[in-house]
């Protein structure tokens, strides 16, 4: 699992399909079901419930999301922390 992983899912369940997750990401949509796909394989749940009208998490996919999402706001966090250090090094 990788934090990129995590941005998909996550971008799976605002979009509620994973045609438009794939267009919003610039991705094509047989890449990011397969994705999903592996993701889903790796931590052992089935995150979404797939149906003709789009996707829905389960009730463990939600779980899942949930924790995804803390995961890459915390990820931000550090990032947006670090960053405006190096922009102080950089100035003149």
């Amino acid at each position: 699992m990788n934090l990129q992983h995590l941005k998909y899912a996550v971008e799976v369940e605002r979009s509620k399909s994973i045609s438009k997750a794939a267009e919003a990401l610039y991705l094509n949509q047989p890449y990011l079901s397969k994705a999903i796909r592996e993701l889903e394989s790796e931590v052992g749940i089935e995150i979404f419930n797939r149906t003709s009208r789009g996707v829905l998490p389960t009730k463990e996919g939600e779980e899942f999301l949930h924790h995804a999402k803390e995961i890459l706001a915390h990820v931000e966090e550090v990032e947006d922390l670090y960053k405006v250090k190096r922009r102080d090094i950089y100035r003149f």
